[in-house]
């Protein structure tokens, strides 16, 4: 094919510059439909698109890329770190010099690489604080939230609080990362001020506007009350909290928020308490993450994550699991973030349905319903062929349907199309495909990588673009990758399969949550699906979302869980 010699250059250039990956992928795209249409049978497994020289380069190139090894966040450049930030962030150096700048925070700040921190508009107090907290970086562990003060905006006057924290190891050079703080106030850090310190309900609205960065002029006008009334009542706030300013006050209600965010730290090892994470040893030698969102002692939900979406929820979501008292039980499969490897591609399902029931037994959990998110209902319908009664109901949102045609693969956008082509009908293929575009993950390309997937799919793309669910999703490749490439490598062969046996091996109801804008799944491809399950299944159309339904709309969703509950 003439495209050949193109592809086999953009292979190459492809693992020299992780930020080809789009060329790649668009010529990749480009020769294997050719293949496919050339195909005498629809179904083909392994076509001409293997051929021999084209496999020895992708063979080749691979070998290449795990030879030069992952490029990790400390090998990354300075820029990257920053620019995957969503909010006003900079990179600082122990001396206080800032060796990176973010565009949004250099629109608010004013500030470049080169700058000193001495030249952003901070407390005397928090700069002294941040001079202190940078003297000591090299001992603190990466995450780590070392203090937080306000800083004066000379562009809009407004002063959010930052937060500086330890960021990974860029070589050898320990840096810190200096960015607003997202500090949102919480019902429950609010009962606790109440209970605890006796501050009054008018008392913790003056603390709530403190840490939005109001003027107490504001509030004053906003409550109706006199300044001298609302400076009042926030001396007694630092009366009770036996604080001195308000800056002491920022600091304290955003630890408490640290804490209130990771619970599992103070939780004994193996269980697990509200939001929290625990390891599972399956076998003597397999290690089986776990993780926990919602109330301690909310009713339980098996949450099966994506391919490429990981456990993060938004903050909307995670206020309504608490309303409802939900609390979704999160098992990680093999290969994926931090549980063990435990084979190859086929059985998997079956497999980790062995895990879940584990998880289950764990928890003490005797009975509760199934989420099957995006790629994860095939893992949904595998745990309630094995588990029987233990499972409930299967609830599946945006989930994935069996491919009983390939014509089902028509309708993906483009980059979701190529990788199920490739899986489907070049599996040899596939590791280049993934490896090449977790260096691109590697290397920074985060938005890069969104914009492939989303960018000709407009509702999803506007939903993935909001600051909140970047993060999560980047944060969801990353989670995906963490060991390498098998982890997509393997829920690529289930998704693109015709996994029917493993639906009719159960007889739970089943409830479809979908999207029609779906770019992935098609509307009618679900309605099939249903419609071959007969009365066994519900379906619940979403009219204006797509893929990213839960995160768009997670109300949607609860609304339609709790008639499972």
């Amino acid at each position: 094919m003439e495209e050949t010699p193109k592809l086999i250059d953009l292979v190459y250039a492809s693992t020299i510059d992780p930020h080809r990956y789009d060329d790649f992928m668009a010529c990749w795209q480009v020769h294997l439909e050719e293949v496919i249409a050339g195909s005498p049978e629809e179904d083909a497994t392994d076509p001409d698109a293997a051929q021999a020289e084209i496999e020895r380069h992708f063979n080749r190139a691979f070998a290449i890329l795990e030879r030069l090894g992952r490029q990790g966040a400390e090998g990354r450049s300075f820029g990257a770190l920053v620019d995957g930030e969503s909010r006003p962030a900079v990179l600082v150096e122990p001396s206080g010099r800032i060796i990176a700048v973010n565009g949004r925070a250099r629109t608010l700040f004013g500030v470049s690489s080169g700058d000193k921190i001495d030249v952003l508009s901070l407390e005397a107090a928090g700069l002294s604080n941040i001079r202190k907290a940078l003297s000591r970086i090299a001992e603190e562990p990466p995450g780590r939230l070392l203090t937080v003060t306000r800083v004066l905006s000379p562009k809009d006057g407004t002063t959010p609080i930052i937060a500086l924290t330890r960021a990974p190891m860029i070589g050898d050079r320990p840096v810190a990362l200096l960015s607003v703080a997202d500090i949102e106030w919480s019902e429950r850090i609010g009962e606790l001020l109440r209970q605890v310190f006796g501050l009054t309900p008018a008392e913790c609205e003056i603390a709530r506007g403190i840490i939005a960065g109001f003027p107490l002029d504001r509030l004053a006008r906003e409550r109706g009350r006199s300044e001298q009334t609302v400076k009042t009542q926030a001396k007694s706030v630092l009366r009770k909290l036996e604080l001195r300013n308000q800056a002491e006050l920022v600091r304290m209600i955003a630890g408490l928020m640290q804490m209130d965010a990771a619970p599992e730290l103070l939780s004994p090892a193996g269980r697990i308490g509200g939001d929290g994470r625990t390891t599972i040893m399956l076998g003597g030698t397999r290690l089986l993450d776990v993780s926990v969102i919602g109330p301690l002692g909310g009713r339980p939900v098996l949450f099966l994550h994506g391919m490429l979406d990981g456990h993060g929820i938004t903050r909307a979501a995670r206020s309504l699991l608490d309303e409802r008292n939900i609390r979704l039980i999160c098992p990680v499969r093999p290969n994926f973030d931090r549980s063990s490897p435990d084979g190859d591609a086929p059985g998997a399902p079956e497999r980790f349905a062995s895990d879940i029931e584990a998880t289950l037994d764990h928890l003490g959990i005797s009975s509760c319903p199934v989420i099957g998110h995006m790629a994860g209902s095939v893992y949904a319908f595998a745990a309630a062929a094995r588990l029987g009664r233990r499972i409930t109901h299967i609830v599946n949102i945006a989930g994935g349907v069996p491919i009983v045609s390939t014509s089902q693969f028509a309708i993906m956008t483009p980059r979701q199309r190529v990788v199920a082509h490739t899986a489907r009908f070049a599996p040899k293929l596939l590791p280049l495909v993934l490896r090449a575009g977790i260096a691109l993950l590697d290397s920074g390309g985060d938005r890069a990588f969104m914009k492939a997937l989303y960018a000709s799919a407009p509702v999803d793309f506007n939903v993935a673009s909001h600051p909140e669910v970047f993060a999560i999703l980047r944060n969801g490749y990353r989670f995906t990758v963490a060991q390498g490439h098998r982890a997509f490598e393997i829920d690529a062969h289930q998704v693109v399969q015709d996994w029917t046996a493993v639906v009719e091996s159960s007889d739970q109801k089943v409830m479809l949550l979908h999207g029609c804008h779906d770019p992935v799944v098609g509307m009618q491809t679900v309605r099939n699906f249903a419609a071959r399950l007969g009365d066994r299944a519900e379906l619940v159309e979403h009219p204006t979302q797509g893929q990213l339904l839960f995160y768009a709309d997670p109300g949607f969703v609860l609304d339609a869980l709790e008639r499972v509950l």
